[in-house]
């Protein structure tokens, strides 16, 4: 079966570049001529119905290679492919189709993903019309249905998210980013700031989710626990680069890289 989606070689570079920090794959920020490298040469697939998860610390490029998968980014070079079709590079009319209808994302900032000043409902409602959908009451009926789908309180669908706690804003977002049905979920950080109960909950409700509609899942994450939980199989990465991939249990059971036996050790 072909990929849902296939990352090739994927690089951010911020700056021209030079002699010195193009061949060397370890610098991220170039001494002379300060090129910073966001993210250089990340490629892995995603199969129907899977979890892959992305993990490193903050800079490690996690999160540019989700924003050029959801095409929030353009990449320096390298490409991105959804159903074997190129998107690298798309705007206008298709840009806007692809981000409406095969990919969903959840930021790890609700002011991100969300009109605060909006309600639940509106937020869900202005996806579903942002795909097409020209029927109000077809829009508000999806929208009631995630709302409860997302164990929210019915009674607070019209209230304006502004007033809704960190976990449930997190809730609304998961709700807008499956109003249609995505073939790609994106997950950035979506657990951070939260207290552990809440967490747990998220994670909960990620899982059923996946369980039950059988969308594929990019996560990305500083949290090893987080990605043990929902995570098939792992990208490690450090200074923009992939430095160990493979079965989560695996590499997080015995990890290659001194990096990552670094990060496991860090929150044993």
């Amino acid at each position: 079966m072909s990929p849902v989606l296939e990352v090739e070689a994927l690089t951010v570079r911020h700056g021209p570049g030079c002699v010195a920090c193009e061949p060397a794959p370890d610098v991220a920020v170039c001494v002379r001529c300060g090129t910073v490298w966001a993210c250089r040469d990340v490629s892995f697939d995603l199969h129907a119905g899977e979890v892959v998860g992305i993990v490193g610390e903050s800079g490690s490029g996690k999160s540019t290679t989700l924003a050029c998968i959801h095409l929030d980014r353009e990449p320096t070079r390298g490409r991105v492919r959804l159903h074997g079709h190129e998107v690298t590079g798309v705007r206008g009319a298709e840009r806007r189709r692809l981000r409406s209808e095969a990919l969903g994302i959840v930021y790890q900032s609700a002011q991100q993903g969300l009109e605060l000043q909006v309600s639940a409902g509106g937020n869900v409602a202005a996806r579903l019309f942002g795909a097409g959908s020209r029927s109000y009451e077809a829009s508000r009926g999806r929208a009631r249905e995630l709302h409860a789908g997302m164990e929210l309180p019915e009674d607070r669908l019209d209230e304006p998210v502004e007033r809704y706690s960190g976990g449930m804003r997190q809730r609304v977002q998961l709700a807008r980013a499956l109003a249609t049905a995505p073939s790609v979920l994106l997950l950035d950080e979506p657990t951070s700031g939260l207290d552990v109960s809440v967490q747990a909950r998220i994670l909960d409700l990620v899982r059923r989710v996946h369980r039950e509609t059988g969308v594929a899942v990019v996560i990305v994450s500083h949290d090893l626990g987080v990605i043990r939980t929902l995570a098939e199989r792992l990208l490690v990465m450090r200074r923009g680069r992939v430095v160990e991939r493979g079965l989560t249990d695996q590499v997080l059971g015995d990890p290659q890289h001194a990096y990552t036996q670094l990060l496991v050790a860090s929150q044993v």
